[in-house]
């Protein structure tokens, strides 16, 4: 009980701070405009790692999601967008950590996985009317996982790749509170994955100048493969966010 307080305590104790008055007057259309959004997403996990030079194939938490809280360690994802005039940047991250324990006498089975990813593009705003942005960049993804069986095992192993993404992001204006947004993008390209799909459907309520909540739909596929390791993830569920804007 005590970690899923401290996990919840992190978040909103980052979007108070942020909400301080030092926040300063909204800045115009010609000039930067930020919007730092810490994220709480409900992804559930679906994830293989397969061994093909051992034959071995072992599933990673299916089960896990965010709310349920269940073995989670620590949580952390951050979004961040800076715009001026038809250009943005976009960071995007994510950092989950997990440990499953089973006590057997005399053994103890002891299984940790963290994963995430760091992703950072540009985007260009094609269309006027519409506010559709191209945008491309990389995204930098881990994994690790230790496995111990005292006294027998204590086995860590970290994967980590970097892949070039390119996507499309629509923005539509419903009326002066809330927006539509739709973005998805395709990377890898046999770069260092394989494939990766990533589809995002979200509402903002724009509550004021300098504060909006988001709420939508992500969806991330990550096929992974090096010498004989293939990882197969999918991540996906609904998230929330506090939008931050200066």
């Amino acid at each position: 009980m005590s970690r899923r307080i401290n996990i919840f305590s992190k978040w909103l104790v980052l979007c108070l701070s942020l909400l301080s008055p030092s926040i300063s007057n909204a800045q115009s259309s010609e000039q930067w405009q930020f919007i730092l959004t810490p994220v709480l997403w409900n992804a559930s996990v679906e994830a293989t790692l397969t061994d093909s030079g051992n034959g071995g194939q072992e599933p990673i938490r299916p089960d896990y999601n965010f709310f349920s809280l269940d073995h989670l360690n620590d949580y952390l994802s951050l979004q961040f967008e800076a715009r001026h005039g038809r250009f943005s940047i976009l960071f995007d991250s994510l950092r989950a950590e997990y440990q499953d324990e089973t006590a057997t006498n005399p053994l103890n089975l002891s299984l940790g996985t963290e994963l995430g990813f760091i992703e950072l593009v540009a985007g260009y705003q094609l269309l006027d009317k519409h506010k559709l942005d191209l945008y491309g960049g990389v995204r930098r993804s881990f994994l690790d996982i230790d496995v111990k069986l005292t006294p027998f095992i204590d086995n860590k192993q970290s994967y980590s790749w970097t892949d070039p993404l390119i996507g499309l992001r629509y923005n539509y204006s419903i009326n002066n509170k809330w927006k539509l947004w739709l973005q998805g993008d395709i990377g890898g390209f046999e770069v260092a994955t394989q494939r990766t799909v990533n589809a995002v459907v979200n509402v903002q309520y724009i509550i004021n100048s300098y504060v909006s909540f988001t709420t939508g739909y992500r969806y991330l596929q990550i096929d992974f493969k090096e010498d004989d390791i293939l990882y197969d993830v999918n991540l996906k569920g609904v998230y929330f966010g506090v939008g931050i804007h200066f």
